[in-house]
């Protein structure tokens, strides 16, 4: 007989959750695919198997991570590093632990909320949800090789500086070193780093780039 007051969950509506998490959290199919398992380490250089460990700590310990001062994954430097891999492995491993995460593309992002803008369009519901959201991960902040408008800037800050403030889990990949991301912008730059310090990576060389090295 079952005890109603002891009634355990239905396994399907816990995956429904899960998928639905997922659905918002605006990360494709393919990224999707994008997990530790599939990251190659092997023969990678030391710097890039840190920033795997890096990583993977991160998720591994998530629930003890969100309670620190500095909560924040910050993933810089060469192209074709993995750094979007790794950052997209640790935002499904939190989806599928029912932990909502919101991804944001840089440059489609920006785009998004400049036809917005030029709609005039309220841009604000959308700047609300990255605020609010348990874990935003940031990819490719102020892709280069074009500079950063002062719209992109005072958004990020905005939006960046309010996850600042309020503690709240942050994931950033970016191809700017730390020094760069000073001289777009020091307030910001100094927040990110100040936040990530515990579980900031930055990664130079040509070499840790797998699309050239092949």
């Amino acid at each position: 007989m079952i005890d109603d007051r002891n009634a355990i969950p239905c396994k399907c509506r816990e995956l429904a959750m899960i998928e639905n998490l997922f659905r918002s959290s605006q990360i494709t199919p393919a990224f999707r695919k994008k997990t530790f398992d599939a990251f190659d380490t092997a023969k990678t250089p030391n710097v890039v198997r840190k920033m795997y460990d890096c990583a993977k700590h991160y998720a591994d310990h998530f629930r003890e991570v969100t309670k620190k001062e500095n909560n924040w994954l910050v993933l810089l430097g060469e192209p074709g590093s993995g750094k979007t891999h790794l950052s997209m492995a640790v935002s499904n491993v939190l989806l599928s632990q029912k932990i909502p995460v919101l991804y944001f593309q840089h440059v489609e992002g920006m785009k998004e909320f400049v036809s917005i803008v030029s709609q005039s369009g309220d841009i604000s519901p959308k700047k609300e949800q990255m605020k609010q959201v348990d874990v935003l991960y940031w990819d490719d902040l102020f892709k280069p090789p074009k500079n950063p408008s002062a719209f992109d800037i005072e958004l990020a800050f905005e939006v960046l500086n309010y996850r600042y403030l309020n503690l709240k889990p942050t994931i950033i990949s970016s191809e700017h070193n730390m020094e760069q991301l000073l001289q777009i912008d020091k307030a910001l730059g100094s927040r990110i780093i100040e936040r990530g310090k515990e579980f900031l990576v930055e990664v130079n060389g040509i070499e840790c780039n797998y699309r050239i090295q092949g």
